[in-house]
């Protein structure tokens, strides 16, 4: 891994040449694929996990079979960076969505990035801070939006510059980190499908010019 590659990954986007070398010399890399377990809930958390490439995703099943979905964020990123800050156990269990390339950072090599580098600090503290504002705006609109705006709002989270969203996981899963039954969210995408606001083929969907 060089070190252009280290600086694509947000949180390591301002380290220097020396940090980069401590990165790419103390991690391992590899690739797994699609529905490989990559942490379990309850397990401790001993490392900061990277997907370089691929897909993932953040899951809970309730005593009653429920599952919800938490999708991270397009690759390169770093999952679960508030569990390997704070050393606590797994609140979820990671899974590949699609086939990954997976990097495996020592916690104690991130925490003293995050001691000795500002540039992690503050990118780690942007990451908090975003994510918490994105958890009270999605607690928000789950108890006021209609769900074909909650789809339609995801969506255009997911969209790429061209307007397209890939759902790896299927409709099932968009369901899923919503909190919304299948039905639910193949009814509102009917909804903009009619209005002709997205098209939908399979498990691809395409934002259409408005």
């Amino acid at each position: 891994m060089g070190f252009d590659a280290v600086r694509k990954i947000p949180l390591f986007s301002g380290l220097d040449d020396a940090a980069c070398e401590r990165v790419t010399s103390q991690s391992s890399a590899r690739m797994v694929p699609a529905d490989t377990v990559l942490a379990l809930e309850g397990q401790p958390c001993d490392s900061l996990l990277i997907i370089e490439a691929g897909h993932a995703v953040a899951l809970r099943t309730s005593a009653s079979g429920r599952v919800a979905r938490i999708r991270a964020d397009d690759a390169p990123v770093a999952i679960d960076k508030a569990t390997a800050l704070t050393g606590q156990n797994h609140l979820f269990t990671w899974m590949t969505l699609t086939r990954c390339r997976v990097r495996t950072i020592p916690r104690a090599l991130f925490l003293d990035l995050v001691e000795s580098d500002r540039s992690v600090l503050l990118q780690t503290a942007h990451h908090l801070a975003t994510q918490a504002n994105r958890s009270r705006a999605d607690f928000l609109d789950a108890a006021i939006q209609d769900p074909a705006t909650l789809v339609l709002n995801r969506l255009r989270e997911m969209a790429d510059s061209q307007g397209a969203i890939a759902l790896d996981d299927g409709q099932d899963g968009l369901a899923a980190e919503l909190g919304l039954s299948r039905v639910t969210v193949t009814r509102a995408l009917g909804a903009l499908t009619d209005e002709g606001v997205v098209r939908v083929r399979r498990n691809r969907i395409q934002m259409q010019p408005r």
